[in-house]
């Protein structure tokens, strides 16, 4: 949690008008940082401690799924909640979220009002 007792947000999408959007529509509740791919995830997170992170699948830098794995092999980092976004809403892609330590997915284009929903929920549990 922030300073001003916010709650910390970590965004890493690679299409900017997600990144912008989602610090627009996020940033009046949450402390939000937005990156555009996966490169130096793991040291931002040690360093920042977010209390969520929104994680595109496909991120250059390094793939989604194998960005969250490897969050979740460092120990201060396993408890981090993980939405994952996708423009593919199969099955696969879903239970792939989940199998790699994702804690919840969102497909795009999404409702702002259900990404507010979904992240509020994941940070209540």
């Amino acid at each position: 949690m922030s300073e001003a007792g916010r709650r910390d947000l970590l965004v890493v999408d690679d299409d900017s008008i997600i990144r912008t959007l989602l610090a627009a529509a996020l940033g009046g509740h949450y402390d939000v940082v937005c990156v555009p791919n996966g490169a130096g995830v793991p040291a931002l997170m040690a360093e920042r401690k977010p209390d969520l992170v929104v994680l595109d699948i496909n991120v250059p830098g390094s793939e989604g799924y194998a960005l969250c794995a490897g969050v979740r092999d460092q120990a201060t980092l396993q408890k981090v909640p993980i939405l994952f976004m996708s423009v593919c809403h199969d099955d696969e892609n879903f239970f792939a979220s989940l199998k790699t330590g994702g804690n919840g997915f969102i497909q795009k284009p999404f409702e702002m009002p259900a990404l507010k929903g979904r992240i509020e929920g994941m940070l209540r549990s």
